[in-house]
This record gives structure tokens, sequence and C-alpha cells, in this order.
């Protein structure tokens, strides 16, 4: 995703003189430029060796729980619809009281309709949630801010909640993150969800947790002059007080639980790959499982910078071209992809030839990635930035014959609002004391929209494609391309919880195989699979990677994931998928090596058939599912 990690080491044996204990340091930056760097109040201390780590947990004895997808889902629950803007459900016999309030230009919150607008709501029923739809007319002339929000206040009731998948640790939080645009709640007997549905409302989407209520709001929208609008939102109640069930009840809502095919991984030409032997190159594939293969666009250079952008197009593909024939000449069922972003562009002309096209923040300057030459715009339909940056999908598969496009950063780049023209009709920055529109601004997902999804047709049309980032909007959602997410932090897993449960391997410490490894299990901790970052990394041997694709979710949960073609896992527990289907059994040990001899017993209980798995800490397996 543009990162790039450094590692610095220094010998700073005599360089500092006797009773000195600062260390001066001068830094060259890419450009050429110098910077001085003090290291201030160093101390050199001798410190006792760390203890022994503690024995790893051993595979457990006695019982262990049954575990396979929800036969019927199905949540017993009832609505009472109190007035205009009050309803509430009720579920294992806890009721839960949802009020909703809606802005208007008079300065106050309002119950319903107001002077500048008229509002109205339908509320309907699902087998696992309620799908609410609030609908607002404009009576004016104007451009009339709205400002909803919903509530659901369980005071000293509230025993946990999550807000984007998140959990915190003081109770409260606030989050504006549209991968994952959910809250939701425990009490000692159940749970309620909250998320946007609409492309609109999931991309202003607020979700909080604040002294014991839980919040869902748009603070953004504008509603154009005569014009119509429905916000669609739904509440997930969850019969029993688990994360889980929620995330399960929420994708099911959602569609989300498409097959994931493919195992990634980036691998570049040029100077890395060349020297390496054909023995070499295809161990390297086919020790990682791959299916995709991804050149990075480092390999050729504009002026010493990467090519981002339309730089890309005046470069030799060659390289690249070499590379998708060597791969193909030894591995030939994989597909070989190159990297695009849609919103950079490094050319020295590009502010001036696309100047109404630039990303302007909210100061009015031109956003940029930090570095003064990798510019951010705006592609859309009408601009010539858009007709142009969407070469680079011609190159990519027309020029240099890629079976597939991996997109980077497909939501949006580090600024998720652009503040000039175009407007797109809907978002503004709202005074919360007038509840008047302070300045208009335009919503990044919004306005290239009809862009990306011109792109992603012609690319799904001639083969996969694979992103860096969850969909922010529903619109997006509904092509069902696979995704990742960058784990520098591997909590950003709860990004995917909605949408492709993927962890892309660390960049920061990923460095020997087991590295890797443990970074897999990291992953199942938030239901997640695997694809692989680190080009530094040479399994010798296949890993739980391999086994992981491809996976059309069910379920997921902390530490496995149970899809329709393999259960991936590092709990143990008799697995089955409820049914008499056969299973094949991959079994890894702590060091992430294959165990040919582990004994997983197969048990047959009422007819289904199930696999028996006790798992030492750090193991973990992948169960294949043969239905033939």
């Amino acid at each position: 995703g543009g990162i790039k990690a450094h590692e610095w080491e220094f010998d700073i044996s005599g360089l500092l003189a006797e009773g000195d204990n600062t260390l001066h340091i001068q830094v060259l930056t890419d450009a050429g430029t110098s910077r001085d760097v003090e290291i201030g109040q160093m101390q050199l201390l001798v410190k006792a060796p760390p203890p022994p780590p503690p024995p790893k947990k051993p595979a457990p004895t006695g019982p262990i729980p049954t575990i396979e997808p929800q036969a019927e889902c199905r949540t017993d629950y009832t609505v009472e619809q109190i007035d205009q803007a009050r309803f509430a459900v009720t579920v294992s016999g806890r009721r839960f009281a949802v009020q909703s309030r809606f802005s208007a230009p008079d300065g106050r919150w309002h119950a319903g309709s107001a002077a500048a607008y008229a509002h109205s709501r339908r509320i309907e029923q699902k087998p696992e949630h309620i799908v609410i739809y609030d609908t607002f007319r404009n009576l004016t002339g104007e451009n009339v801010p709205v400002m909803q929000r919903h509530t659901c206040e369980l005071g000293a009731d509230l025993e946990r909640a999550w807000v984007a998948g998140l959990s915190p640790a003081s109770g409260n939080l606030t989050a504006s993150n549209s991968s994952n645009p959910s809250v939701y709640g425990i009490t000692a007997e159940a749970g309620i969800g909250l998320l946007p549905l609409n492309d609109e409302f999931q991309v202003h989407v607020t979700n909080s947790v604040l002294d014991g209520v839980l919040g869902l709001a748009d603070n953004s929208f504008v509603l154009q002059p005569g014009a119509e609008y429905t916000a669609e939102w739904m509440v997930v109640p969850t019969a029993v007080p688990d994360f889980w069930s929620f995330v399960n009840s929420a994708r099911r809502a959602r569609d989300a639980n498409f097959t994931l095919p493919h195992q990634f991984k980036f691998l570049s030409p040029g100077a890395f790959t060349d020297g390496w032997s054909d023995e070499v190159l295809e161990r390297a594939i086919e020790n990682k499982g791959v299916h995709i293969s991804c050149a990075t666009i480092g390999a050729t250079r504009y002026k010493g910078r990467v090519p981002h952008g339309t730089a890309f197009q005046t470069l030799d593909p060659t390289p690249y071209i070499e590379l998708r024939e060597r791969i193909k000449r030894l591995c030939p069922e994989v597909k070989f992809s190159v990297y695009f972003h849609c919103f950079l562009d490094v050319l020295d002309e590009a502010p001036e030839k696309y100047a109404d096209a630039r990303r302007l923040l909210s100061d009015g300057t031109h956003g940029d990635y930090g570095k003064m030459h990798m510019y951010i715009f705006n592609p859309t339909l009408e601009n010539d930035f858009g007709r142009d940056i969407a070469g680079n999908v011609d190159v990519i598969l027309d020029t240099i014959g890629a079976d597939s496009v991996y997109w980077d950063e497909i939501a949006y780049s580090k600024y998720k609002y652009h503040y000039g023209e175009p407007w797109d009709g809907c978002s503004a920055d709202i005074d919360s004391d007038t509840m008047q529109i302070a300045r208009l601004k335009s919503a990044v997902s919004l306005i290239s929209l009809p862009f990306q999804c011109r792109q992603i047709d012609r690319i799904m049309a001639r083969g996969p494609l694979v992103t860096n980032g969850m969909p922010q909007t529903r619109t997006h959602a509904s092509y069902k391309y696979q995704a990742f997410t960058e784990t520098g932090s591997i909590s950003n897993c709860a990004q995917t919880l909605l949408y492709s449960p993927i962890a892309l391997g660390d960049h920061l410490t990923e460095r020997t195989i087991v590295d890797a490894y443990r970074w897999m299990l990291k992953a199942l901790d938030y239901g997640c699979v695997y694809n692989w970052y680190s080009q530094r990394v040479f399994p010798e041997y296949p890993t739980l990677a391999s086994y992981m694709f491809p996976i059309t979710p069910m379920e997921l949960h902390e530490g496995y994931i149970v899809g329709r073609e393999r259960i991936v896992t590092k709990v143990s527990g008799l697995y089955g998928w409820g049914d008499a289907s056969a299973h094949e059994v991959h079994v890894f040990g702590a060091d992430g090596r294959e165990v040919a001899d582990f004994d997983a017993p197969p048990r047959t209980v009422d007819g289904k058939t199930y696999t028996e798995l006790r798992l030492a800490e750090d193991w973990s397996a992948a169960i294949i599912r043969h239905t033939e």
C-alpha cells in the first residue's frame, strides 16, 4: 500500500567522546538532501538476560467442543414500533430500545419531519436482522443539511462493546471506518448491532460506544433542493451475547460469504529475481501455494521514482513481460498480475496537466502521499486524469499480457474527502452547534465510484481482481472481489470481518518462515486466512498458507474459519460440516512444518463425519472437505 520500511544499523563504537552522551547523525534522503538527527541522553545499560518463555500449552486431553456451521440461520426476535423515531427489539427476553433523531437548519433535533424536509420510516423484518428505511424529501429550494443519529442506551447493563470490530478497554470509542461500519454491544442475556447499508451512509458513517450508549450516525449528509433520499441501515440482534454471532449474522445479511479463490504473493521483476535460477523461482512459488503472482511497479523508475500513475505508461514494459513469460513457463497454472493504483501520479507536469482532478485538502492545498512528487488525484469518467490513468489497465492487460490486476488502496488514498469540484452531491462539514453547512466536501469513494466500477467491469471481464482494502460502499461490495488488509498492526484484520477476511503478511516483522507462520496464527485469531507479502521469506516446504484457498467462508470465529471447502484452525475441537463428507487433514507444528504422522482420527456421530483435532499451542490445521 505504498508503505516502505527501512532498517538502519549503526556501529557507534568510537563515536562518542568520554563524558558525551549525544550522538549526531546526518541522514541523506532519496531526494539527495540531508537531515541532521540528534540522539541525546544515551545510556549503555547491561541488563540481566530475560527469563525463558513459559512452556507452550500441550494439546488438551479432556472434552473438546464440537465445531460445525450453524444449521439454521434464524434469530427469534420481535419488533415493536413505538413512533416515527423509536422502536424496540426483544431477543432472549432482553428489550433493546432504539431511538433516532435528525438535525434541521433551524438548529434543532427532530424526531421526524421538520420545516425543511419531510421524513417517513419503513421497517422490514428479516430472518436475522431488521432493515430500517428512513426517507427524507427536501421541501425547500436550498441544500438542506440532515445529520442522523441512532442510539441504543444500555447504561450499566452494557457488559462489552465493539466498534468497527474492536473492543475498547476503556469502554468508550468512536470510529469512522467504512470498511467495518458497525457497532455491537452485549448484555448478560443477548446482543445488538447497528450498521449502515446504502453507499452514502456507509461512506459517512460514525460508530460509537460512549457511556453505555451504542451509536450509529451520519454527520455529513446534504439533501439537494427538491430531492428525495432514503438512508438504509440495519439492526442485528443476537440471541446470545457473542461477538462472532453478530459477525456471522451481519455477514449473511450483507451477502459476504462468497468464494475467495486465490493464494496471492508479490514477486517483482528486475534485479530482485533476475539472479534466481528457475529452480529457486519455481520453489518460491510452489512452496507458498501461489495462485496469483503479482509484480509491483518498482522494477522500473521514472526519474528515480516509483512510477505511480501515468508515469508507468512512459516506461519499458519488458521486465514485466519477461517475468510473466518465465512464470508461465515454470508454473503455467499460476496467474500473473501487475500493480495498479488509481489515485497517485508522479509526473512532474501532473498538477498542471490534471489541475481539475487534484485532491484538494480543507486548506485548499493539493494533497500528496508524504512526498512532494507523489500527488493525489480524483479519477472520474469525466476528467482527463480518469481517462489517462485507465490506460494503466490497458498496459497491464494488453501490453504486458497479465491475467489479473492487483488494485492498491481501491477505495481512496490517504484523504477520505476532497474540498473542491466536483461535488458528490451529498457531503458537507456540518456545524454541530448551528446545524448549518460549514462547507461542502466530496467523499472520494463516491465521486470516483463510477470510474472505479467501469474499471472493475473491464478487469473482471478478463480475469480476477485482488485489492488492498475492503469496499467502502455497497456498490463496490456487490462485485465480490477478493481483498486483503495490510497488517503492520494485526488489529487491522477487524476491518475485513464483514467482507473478505484475508490478512496480508506483515511487511515490518516477517523475516523468516516461522515469523510468517506466527502471523498466520495471529490472523486466525480474527477468523482470517493469509496472503503473502514478503519477497524475502522463502519457505523450503509447503506451509499452512498452501492449504487455505479456495475458501468460501461460512462462519468466522476466534482462532478458526469454517469454509465450504475447508476449515483452517488453531483451536482444538471435533470438526465437521454436519454431513457425511470425507476429510483430508494437514496438521502443522509450532515451527510451521507439516507433521506427517499426526493422529487426527475421524469420528462418526449420528451419521455425520468429524475430525478430532487436539492441538498444542502454536499448532494449526487445515481440514479439506471431500463431498464426492
